[in-house]
């Protein structure tokens, strides 16, 4: 069940070097690689020792499209698990429209119906942040997404929102997980020193 969670993160540990905690979300289909396809959705700097941050994971998730090397973008439609959307041309020139319903109930596609240099990409995004996309959907084909409830959180000493998770300088491979399923309040902090290692832990969540 998805609804709209309020998280704060704590900055517990005893890291010198001011790390940026990055949130990214997958899209859960098997050909999603993470490290190769994921998206900072959310990226949180210069939080000290002791110190918080607050943001909220909202239950609505918008679809939208460019092309042209990102020169042109559709407008956002709120989208809904188990509909079909797609890139069209009209009188009125190209637009996104919601046509129909997906193959599997749980999951979101976006068809591409124009003929543009390079296909279309595919947007899903959260409080007007990308959380995931696909890149080169050419004529007649189409990019499907399955979202979970549930947040990835990782550490790097260089990211900035929207960044490509594989461009970034990450200092760790390993993502801790938050499962979101029912959650509508959550605190993560992040604990450890250099000797030990640092870990992300969930304090309270209901």
């Amino acid at each position: 069940m998805f609804c709209d969670t309020q998280i704060t993160y704590i900055n517990k540990s005893l890291n010198k070097d001011m790390p940026k905690i990055f949130v990214f979300a997958t899209n859960e289909l098997p050909s999603f690689n993470a490290l190769q396809d994921g998206i900072a959705w959310k990226v949180i700097s210069k939080i000290g020792r002791e110190s918080m941050s607050r943001f909220t994971y909202p239950a609505q998730t918008k679809i939208f499209a460019s092309w042209g090397d990102d020169c042109n973008q559709t407008r956002s439609l709120n989208c809904t698990q188990g509909k079909r959307y797609t890139v069209t041309e009209t009188n009125t020139g190209i637009i996104l429209v919601e046509n129909g319903n997906a193959v599997r109930s749980d999951e979101i596609e976006l068809t591409n119906e124009i003929k543009v240099q390079n296909g279309v990409s595919a947007y899903l995004s959260k409080n007007d942040s990308v959380l995931v996309r696909k890149n080169i959907v050419a004529y007649g084909q189409k990019a499907s997404f399955r979202l979970l409830p549930k947040l990835y959180w990782g550490i790097a000493s260089e990211i900035n929102q929207s960044d490509a998770i594989g461009s970034a300088v990450l200092d760790s491979d390993n993502f801790f997980v938050q499962n979101l399923e029912s959650v509508s309040m959550a605190t993560v902090s992040l604990n450890g020193n250099a000797k030990e290692g640092y870990t992300f832990k969930i304090e309270d969540q209901k």
